[in-house]
């Protein structure tokens, strides 16, 4: 098991002003460099991943071996179905591992990465992130996988949830020498629906914003030269 730790040289204080004010923020080298690239390789070594999507306010996880088996029709029919979500309401579709749910349902007993929901919700990072965020009442942070390939997007959203009561989103992005042209950008709306801001893909950064918070993830180009890998959840009360 990684012996994860933030970086003892980031202060949640001074950090928490700057969210405060924007609302959002970006915190780079988030863990000391040995840890980062252990986390990196067990990563990128996930061996479960689902294709996970939505029909409306219907919600799917579905193993990557399903999704391959369609057939040429089946395909056609479930990339109908996506691209129509997508141009008239919210429609998202990628790969996850939800970690917090595996851990607490007894699946996947021994997964290499089930270690990630003990250390978020491990006092000092429960603490970190009650001066973090200024809200003293977190008592729980969930934990999923994430990857993004060719075609994949999280379209605008606010993160707003009628039973979890989230404080704060964040994405600990563990993605090497990604590109801005690749597409998996993390992008803030004004009221307006103009872009006000975005933070692209890179490695052992923090990206946290406050709920609720106009954003999307811009699609994954199919020229794109590699996934874009994150740890990510929410901060809740």
């Amino acid at each position: 098991m990684v012996d994860v730790r933030i970086d003892a040289r980031h202060d949640p204080a001074a950090l928490g002003e700057v969210l405060q004010k924007e609302g959002r923020l970006q915190v780079p080298n988030f863990f000391p460099d040995d840890v980062a690239e252990e986390l990196y390789t067990l990563l990128r070594a996930n061996p479960t991943w689902f294709t996970a999507y939505n029909e409306g306010e219907n919600f799917y996880e579905v193993p990557q071996a399903e999704i391959a088996g369609l057939n040429p029709a089946q395909q056609q029919k479930f990339w109908q179905i996506i691209q129509k979500g997508a141009r008239e309401g919210f429609q998202y579709f990628f790969q996850q591992y939800y970690i917090s749910d595996a851990v607490q349902n007894g699946r996947e007993s021994g997964h290499p990465l089930h270690f990630m929901h003990d250390f978020v919700n491990s006092e000092p990072v429960l603490e970190f992130m009650r001066t973090l965020t200024r809200e003293p009442k977190v008592r729980y942070i969930d934990s999923f996988a994430s990857q993004y390939v060719a075609g994949n997007f999280l379209t605008r959203h606010d993160d707003t949830h009628a039973s979890d009561d989230r404080v704060a989103a964040y994405v600990i992005s563990m993605t090497k020498d990604w590109k801005a042209d690749w597409g998996g950008n993390l992008v803030f709306f004004d009221d307006d629906e103009n872009i006000e801001g975005g933070f692209k893909p890179t490695f052992n950064t923090l990206n946290i914003f406050l709920v609720p918070k106009p954003h999307a993830v811009t699609v994954v180009a199919p020229f794109a030269g590699d996934r874009r890998t994150s740890f990510l959840g929410w901060v809740k009360r």
